[in-house]
């Protein structure tokens, strides 16, 4: 048993094995080295409380780590050291900065804003915070540190109001507006306006805001287009923050004259993917329409272009409505309208009115101006009456444009509502202006209801004048009834709507429009004699003298850069009345040159807007062609054209099928003297050191005798 016991605990041990080759070993890695910590800097000066508890203090001024993690106060013991003098002084020096600026800030700002700083030395407030509360954009401060805020545009030719305007029924120059742009004129302060440079009227911000910032630098607030996703809309663009912006713009500007939607439940519906008051083809051109808004798209005018995204939200639009167009439903009858408008800013109005027809046959078939709009919905009613409301308000002023009789004759037979007591129901616009931190309403109810209410004189107009028999004009009796409603209308304006109060572009182009249908109901009446006050030549005078003054208005405000199709119909306006003036050989001297001065204002206008659509590059055209050399000349200096570019364009690149009356037109004879497609063809094509052969032949209005040094090239 002994001898076997050695080897019965032998099987329990594991048996060795020879090691391997030493040349087939892997060699062993280094051994890892544990990584060393930073060490910490070392601390000229530990805090007392570290000092205490024997910790390590990380030396920050005024207060430690340590310090600051436990809520102890940190306190230093102050040794007389170079570092501790440098701090020092250092220190002072700040200090001194401060008091010298804020001595310089009350020295240098108006009285009301340097009392208002020198009260917040009086309240507590340190030196420092407020010198930074003013660099920082401080608002109460803005307008002191950041002029360009208040910003207005100069008149290219001749910098001033011309004098015949100033009188004392000119109401228009009694407004805010008009002081508020007279503002800059001189350092000194003036009759009406305080040390601070600015009108008493101007009190709060948001009017402050309005008065002394142009339109375009706003942008519209509505929480429900932050939360929208257009791209659930449209087959064409996936951006939905590119989308947003668009929609933003568009509402902000071109949607307050168009609006043939409802905006909050065009949105809403657009949020929760409902389609009741938001559809894809309603959806598309509205986006086609925003795009020609969007000043970051170079070629957004280019509707031609296949490479834009116009072109591609148009086609889609186009696509989607020869599905769609059959079904008589709300947002069919929207989109129409919205093809109708931008053909027409395309100078491409014939095609364009098939689209008008057809809402209206829509409009019709739902009923909507057979008796009271009735619904179970009473969310659908409303948007109902809205859509009536527009769709006939859009065709009493195509029918006044192009000089047709209104195939709409009687308004819907619900009334809108009060604006003052009801401003929900139309959709409020809400404009966020630079460096305010307050909301400003646009006034949207006011303005669609006294838009509205002013086509219902323009639709009577048109039924007289353009009407099977009628001649093309009113007899002088039922013009002076057309005259005493407008003087009505006129004179109940809303406050926000007077002419002492309008701002917005918007409105200021309802009293363009207003000064325009006095002009055509007037201008054929020229030579009718009545003793009748006032005759037909004082009501013309005194409606272009009042047109061109909104035209000034407008321009020192707003400028004409930012898209405004409405802008231009105005603009042409006069600038053809001025043509006439100047071809007449009758102006004076200085009626020479307030007529000039107004041209080259008119002309630039267009210039500038031809960026956005092409409908402003025809009248430009046209205009610029109908200039007596001497004006193109002066157009040439004053607008400092690109020569390369103007020669590139030398040529029209797309054909304009507009049978637009461009001007008004006093006999019925003379119409297609002024239709938008036959001028296109006669001065389209002209350069700029070029005018027409036609007019040293045709006078004002066409008729010949009037003297012109212009040609035309072959």
């Amino acid at each position: 048993m002994a001898k076997n016991q050695p080897d019965s605990q032998l099987r329990h041990v594991r048996r060795l094995l020879p090691a391997p080759a030493l040349s087939k070993r892997p060699p062993s890695p280094p051994p890892q080295q544990p990584p060393r910590k930073a060490r910490a800097p070392n601390v000229v000066a530990a805090c007392e409380e570290c000092r205490k508890q024997k910790c390590r203090c990380s030396g920050e001024r005024p207060t430690c780590r340590r310090c600051l993690k436990w809520s102890i106060h940190c306190r230093y013991r102050e040794l007389v050291t170079s570092e501790t003098l440098k701090r020092a002084n250092q220190d002072l020096q700040g200090r001194g900065h401060a008091n010298e600026e804020i001595l310089q800030l009350l020295r240098d700002l108006p009285a009301q804003e340097a009392h208002d700083v020198l009260a917040r030395l009086r309240s507590g407030a340190s030196v420092s915070s407020i010198v930074n509360q003013v660099r920082a954009g401080d608002l109460l401060l803005q307008l002191a540190v950041a002029p360009e805020t208040r910003f207005r545009y100069e008149f290219p030719y001749w910098p001033e109001m011309p004098a015949e305007y100033i009188t004392t029924d000119n109401r228009y120059l009694n407004s805010t507006l008009y002081k508020a742009a007279s503002l800059y004129r001189s350092p000194l302060p003036g009759p009406g306006h305080d040390v601070a440079g600015t009108s008493p009227e101007l009190g709060t911000d948001d009017l402050q805001s309005l008065y002394l910032k142009p339109f375009h630098a706003a942008h519209m607030v509505d929480p429900r287009l932050s939360d929208a996703r257009p791209s659930l809309w449209t087959a064409v663009c996936d951006d939905d923050v590119l989308m947003r912006d668009l929609l933003a713009i568009w509402f902000r500007c071109e949607y307050q004259f168009t609006s043939a939607c409802q905006k909050d439940y065009f949105l809403e519906d657009m949020v929760a993917k409902r389609q009741d008051f938001c559809s894809s083809l309603l959806v598309n051109i509205i986006l086609a329409y925003s795009c020609v808004c969007y000043p970051r798209f170079a070629k957004r005018a280019e509707y031609w272009n296949p490479h834009t995204l116009v072109y591609r939200f148009l086609a889609e639009a186009k696509r989607l409505w020869e599905l769609e167009a059959a079904e008589p439903r709300l947002t069919t009858i929207q989109a129409g309208m919205f093809f109708n408008v931008f053909h027409n800013l395309c100078g491409l109005d014939e095609l364009g009115q098939s689209y008008r027809i057809h809402a209206i046959a829509l409009a019709n078939e739902l009923g909507f101006y057979d008796g009271p709009i009735t619904s179970p919905n009473e969310k659908l009613r409303h948007a109902n009456i809205y859509t009536a409301w527009a769709l006939y308000s859009w065709e009493a002023l195509v029918a006044f444009s192009f000089m047709i009789p209104p195939l709409l004759k009687q308004p819907p037979h619900d009334q809108l509502p009060d604006p003052a007591q009801d401003s929900q129901w139309y959709g409020e616009i809400w404009l966020k202006y630079p460096s305010s931190q307050v909301l400003t309403p646009a006034y949207f109810g006011y303005g669609f209801k006294a838009k509205c209410e002013l086509r219902l004189i323009m639709n009577e107009f048109c039924h007289s004048a353009y009407s099977t028999g009628s001649g093309g004009s009113v007899t002088l009796g039922e013009a002076n009834k057309l005259r005493s409603k407008l003087l009505k209308w006129y004179d109940g304006l809303s406050r926000p709507l007077q002419p002492e109060t309008i701002v917005l572009p918007a409105q200021l182009q309802l009293h363009m429009y207003y000064h325009h249908l006095l002009l055509s109901i007037y201008e054929p009446l020229l030579e009718a004699k009545t003793e009748q006050e006032p005759s037909p030549h004082s009501v013309v005078s005194e409606a272009n003298r009042y047109m061109q003054t909104l035209i000034r208005l407008y321009y020192l405000r707003h400028g004409f850069e930012s898209m405004d199709l409405f802008i231009v119909v105005p603009l042409v306006n006069a600038g053809f009345h001025c043509i006439d003036e100047i071809n007449s050989g009758q102006p004076t001297p200085a009626q020479l040159e307030v007529l000039r001065s107004t041209l080259l204002l008119i002309t630039k206008g267009l210039h500038s807007q031809r960026a956005n659509h092409y409908l402003a590059e025809a009248l430009f055209r046209v205009v610029r062609g109908r200039m007596r050399l001497q004006e193109a000349a002066l157009l040439k200096t004053t607008l400092h054209f690109d020569e390369a570019e103007e020669y590139r364009k030398s040529a029209m690149v797309q054909t304009v099928r507009s049978h637009w009356p461009v001007s008004v037109v006093k006999k019925k004879e003379d119409l297609d003297n002024h239709i938008l497609g036959n001028l296109v063809e006669s001065y389209a094509h002209l350069n700029i050191d070029e005018g027409s052969e036609e007019d040293s032949k045709l006078g004002p209005g066409g008729s010949e005798g009037s003297t012109s040094s212009t040609r035309q090239t072959e």
